[in-house]
């Protein structure tokens, strides 16, 4: 795969696995890796493959894309290359200029990639775009089902209220339009509420 960094006022973004590209990754891992311990502290720290320590993110992530304020990276996007470009993580540092970076993501990456949304992330999807706008871009659970593949998913629609757990009862109240689109995914064991949004199919290297 091709290293492409592209360097505006605001973004520099880093795509593949050549030398070039992992050596400007080494340059940011470990301020990306604070910047997602900051994000996913609440729930105990950023999981899954990639995301074993800041070289594990080197070794398996493709896409970086990183948001500058004065030469400092202050909020970040990372994505794979599964069915299409897909957003795996996202983290920032709090500040105004990161809040400020992550909307403008969030407005802009149901058209050109695709990632399951919960908790936070999904609440700040859901304030940041439209619902006339969004609801073009929300897989069912059976479209998700399809482009998720490997993962077992359950559609909200089919477990009792009673049985909800905490997260899609917050969401739901908050966010009835979501109904048809939730679904549970087990993570480490935990059943937890998911709508999968966005573009799939959109090559991180167009081919």
């Amino acid at each position: 795969m091709r290293f492409k960094e592209f360097i505006t006022e605001t973004f520099v973004n880093i795509i593949g696995f050549d030398d070039t590209a992992q050596t400007n990754k080494e340059k940011y891992k470990d301020i990306v890796w604070q910047l997602l311990q900051k994000s996913y502290a609440s729930i105990g720290g950023i999981k899954g493959s990639g995301f074993a320590n800041p070289d594990d993110m080197v070794a398996k992530i493709p896409f970086w894309k990183i948001a500058m304020r004065a030469g400092k990276p202050v909020a970040v996007i990372l994505y794979k290359d599964k069915g299409g470009r897909k957003s795996v993580a996202m983290g920032s540092d709090g500040s105004a200029d990161a809040n400020a970076f992550v909307n403008e993501i969030f407005k802009n990456e149901i058209y050109r990639s695709y990632g399951e949304k919960s908790k936070a992330s999904l609440g700040k999807m859901m304030k940041t775009v439209p619902w006339e706008v969004l609801q073009n871009y929300v897989s069912t659970p059976q479209e998700a089902d399809k482009i998720l593949g490997k993962y077992e998913i359950t559609p909200i629609t089919q477990v009792p209220k009673d049985q909800w757990p905490e997260d899609a009862q917050m969401t739901l109240a908050r966010y009835p339009q979501l109904v048809d689109y939730g679904y549970l995914r087990d993570l480490n064991g935990v059943p937890t509420f998911k709508v999968l949004i966005g573009s799939p199919g959109k090559n991180v290297v167009p081919n």
